[in-house]
This record gives C-alpha cells, sequence and structure tokens, in this order.
C-alpha cells in the first residue's frame, strides 16, 4: 500500500521488520493497481469505504473494518466515497494463525465494534511509538503489540452477532474479575458477587461469560486451581493444607476438583514437579 505517512522502525533490529502507516483520507475516484507485499499486512479502514481488488474479484470495505492481507497476495483498491487506513505491515506469521485470520479467502475481514476499534487503534500507536523509540527489546515488544492485535480480531469474530457489551458492563466485569482475584481464597456465592455490581445472579453470569470465556463458577476453580499448584511447589505444606489455603472446602473436594482438571491427585502432580530429594527432605 502506499505510504503518505509512513511510520518505519528507526531501531535497527526492527526498521526492516515493521512499519506503521498513517494513510491521510483518499479522496473520491481513489484508486490503486494491484500490487503485492513481502510482508503481511493488517489494515484499519478508519472512515469511508473502498473495494479491495483482487483475482477472485471485488469486495467491499467499509469503516471499522479491518483486513489482513498474506504475504505475496496481489490486491488493489477502488473508492467511490474516499477512505482513510492505518496500516501495519509485519514479516512473519506462524502458519496455523495464517489460516485462522484468513476468514474470507484469500483475506481476513473482520467488522470491530466501537469498543474494539478504539483498542485496535490504540495497539497500532504503540506500535507505532515503539518501532520510533530505542529502548530495549523493541522487537519482542513489537511481537507482543502485533499478537493483541490478532487476538482482539479473532475475539471479534467469535462475537458476531453479539451486542457489544457497554463500557460500564465491561467496566463492572473487570472490577469483579479484580475482586474475585482478592477474594479467591474466601467462600464466595456467584449471587453475592453480583449484588455488589447491582446485577441478577443471571444477567451476571452472562456478562462474565461474554468478557471473560468462561463462568464464573469456572473462572474461580481456576485460580485456585493455579494457588494451589504453587503451593504444592513447597513441598513443607501438606495436601490438607494447601487445600484450605486454596480456598476448597476440604482436602477430599480438592483432590476431586484437582483431578477432574489435571488428570492425576494433587500428590501425583507434586511428586512429578518436584525432585525427589526435595520431597524426602520436607
Amino acid at each position: 500500500m502506499l505510504a503518505s505517512n509512513l511510520f518505519a522502525a528507526v531501531d535497527k533490529s526492527t526498521r526492516k521488520n515493521y512499519t506503521v502507516i498513517t494513510e491521510p483520507p483518499f479522496s473520491r475516484g481513489w484508486t490503486m493497481r494491484p500490487h503485492s507485499h513481502v510482508q503481511y499486512e493488517i489494515a484499519l479502514v478508519r472512515g469511508g469505504e473502498c473495494d479491495i481488488l483482487l483475482e477472485s474479484g471485488r469486495r467491499q470495505l467499509i469503516a471499522n473494518q479491518v483486513f489482513f492481507i498474506p504475504s505475496g497476495l496481489p490486491h488493489g483498491f477502488f473508492s467511490i466515497q474516499g477512505v482513510e487506513f492505518i496500516v501495519i505491515q509485519f514479516p512473519e506469521i506462524q502458519d496455523d494463525l495464517l489460516r485462522r485470520l484468513v476468514n474470507a479467502d484469500p483475506i481476513g475481514v473482520y467488522l470491530l465494534n466501537e469498543l474494539d476499534r478504539g483498542l485496535f487503534t490504540d495497539l497500532c500507536y504503540k506500535l507505532q511509538r515503539e518501532i520510533a523509540g530505542r529502548l530495549p527489546y523493541t522487537a519482542l515488544q513489537c511481537e507482543a503489540l502485533l499478537s493483541q492485535m490478532m487476538v482482539l480480531l479473532l475475539r471479534s469474530e467469535e462475537r458476531q452477532g453479539m451486542a457489544p457489551l457497554t463500557p460500564l458492563q465491561r467496566q463492572m466485569i473487570e472490577d469483579a474479575v479484580s475482586w474475585i482475584h482478592r477474594n479467591a481464597s474466601e467462600s464466595i456465592l456467584i449471587r453475592d458477587v453480583a449484588s455488589q455490581f447491582a446485577l441478577s445472579e443471571a444477567h451476571f453470569r452472562v456478562l462474565f461469560r461474554r468478557v471473560t470465556g468462561t463462568s464464573p463458577k469456572q473462572y474461580l476453580l481456576a485460580l485456585r486451581l493455579q494457588a494451589s499448584k504453587c503451593m504444592l511447589m513447597h513441598a513443607e505444606q501438606s495436601v490438607a493444607d494447601v487445600a484450605t489455603q486454596a480456598g476448597f472446602n476440604s482436602p477430599q473436594e480438592f483432590s476431586k476438583v484437582f483431578r477432574r482438571f489435571t488428570g492425576v491427585t494433587p500428590t501425583a502432580w507434586r511428586k512429578a514437579y518436584l525432585y525427589d530429594d526435595v520431597l524426602s527432605s520436607g
């Protein structure tokens, strides 16, 4: 894509790898003949609309859509009304992720709600600032930011057909998640958590799953199991002590849940992850 305001990396380790292009609005009747890139490309349509020209035909792109173009794919553009882009170009991608991103063969097309559009745009500018700076580990940070963009796109596709959460709803669930983290070892009833945010238990469960991808009960169990694994690494703590400190009602309940999630008992898990001399000395 033609770079009107090209912001390439100045760090030698990344300048050939990542590029952020903030395009000015292209006017009515703008066109670009088919071409291809060595790099992969992800672009947000910030405003207007255009057709992307592919060997298989034309496809319309509208505001708030993000499109993904694989490396080496010929493509062009034509806009009747005018269009504005922000473009990310990057050097490589894992094969399995490439297959996932191409959801409208031979490209990927994702429609973002306003909240996700804001998050995506923010990631673009963070990447732009990163590649312009001279901080250590720039390449690693660029990879992390690009990964966040891809996760945002793939999750947005999973939510297609659902009404987007309002900022207030998302903030309530984020606050609820933080509260659960702080109190995971205590006795928690989901209806009590919901009531703190003036939500019915049923509505809270729906919103919670929308934000986290799982139910409040499963999320709490996962937190407790994570904590229990950390404690099991300390040989001086008995399995019964770990069960109590992690928030389970009894060692029996702890062992049952632990085995259901991991396939082994807490004792067997501990033996697999600690050296024998540590266990014997404990």
